[in-house]
């Protein structure tokens, strides 16, 4: 019996050293793996910081032509996104008239997601979007830097612009899903497009 535990020590002491020596390496491997993976985060946070390095000085280039500030000039809100009101409805016209109209609501942000002013033109398009065939377009409007001013309301859910767009033909309730609705926003101060998208549900056509 002593003999056995005497076999069995040196054994047991060998299978200790190999388990702790795979575990070293599975060890030096993660470490290296973080090593390099923290390495590429720190370029990649370099390259961020010289580009937003190069943005504050062309800024600051272009506040001493201007002779503005530049802490003043980054402070000022500028239209981040457009977005197309779920609130967008058809409104049908009356017998007489023949027109309907989609009454599209579009709605800016800033950086912030706060409500800003639009000073541009707008475009937007209303289509049938069919599976499998080509889309039909319905109606289509363009709004020049006056007209998108003119469009501006306020209500009780909150600022938009409101926009009219003739529809060339009736739209048939739960036909193809609803109305597509894009539309594009050039932004006059930046010279930057801004793109949206809503589906709009045709409603019942009233009863005369």
């Amino acid at each position: 019996m002593s003999m056995l535990r005497l076999g069995t020590v040196p054994s047991l002491g060998l299978a200790i050293v190999v388990l702790v020596s795979g575990c070293d390496g599975r060890s030096r491997k993660a470490s290296a793996r973080l090593r390099e993976e923290v390495h590429q985060l720190k370029e990649e946070l370099e390259t961020s910081r010289h580009q937003v390095s190069e943005l504050e000085a062309k800024l600051s280039e272009a506040a001493d032509e201007s002779g503005e500030n530049t802490v003043t000039l980054l402070n000022v809100p500028r239209v981040a996104a457009i977005e197309l009101s779920r609130l967008s409805s058809v409104r049908w016209g009356s017998a007489s008239e023949g027109r309907t109209t989609l009454d599209l609501y579009v709605i800016a942000v800033d950086g912030r997601g706060r409500p800003i002013q639009l000073t541009g033109s707008l475009g937007a398009v209303a289509r049938f979007m069919p599976v499998d065939e080509e889309s039909i377009e319905l109606g289509r409007v363009s709004l020049s830097p006056a007209e998108v001013r003119d469009a501006w309301r306020a209500g009780v859910l909150g600022v938009s612009y409101q926009v009219e767009i003739p529809l060339q033909a009736a739209p048939v309730e739960g036909e193809y899903g609803g109305i597509h609705v894009s539309a594009r926003f050039t932004d006059a101060l930046t010279g930057v497009d801004h793109d949206a998208t809503v589906v709009v549900r045709v409603p019942s056509q009233p009863e005369e």
